[in-house]
């Protein structure tokens, strides 16, 4: 799935958030972009509480239920969650 730069309004393919630390760059121009904490955070609580909540009503322990559903998330956030989080321009401020 493509995402646009909030900058230039391009279509682009966004790196997942394991292959940059702080920011990557447009292709087209040159902005500071990053996925969006907010959606990060958002989908991550979502689908933990979405996929906990039935598991501790059929009488899994909490502690199981919990770990499976953080794993879960692990290893399908790449693949579902990463190219719906927005894109937002990083800005840097001098200390």
């Amino acid at each position: 799935m493509s995402q646009h730069c909030p900058h230039c309004q391009q279509s682009i393919s966004s790196p997942l958030l394991s292959n940059y630390e702080d920011f990557f760059a447009c292709p087209h121009c040159h902005c500071a972009l990053a996925h969006h904490e907010a959606d990060i955070m958002l989908y991550a609580l979502a689908f933990i509480i979405i996929m906990t909540t039935p598991l501790v009503i059929f009488g899994v322990n909490i502690l199981i239920a919990m770990a499976t559903t953080m794993l879960a998330y692990h290893f399908l956030r790449p693949k579902f969650f990463e190219p719906r989080f927005r894109l937002r321009i990083v800005k840097f401020f001098p200390i």
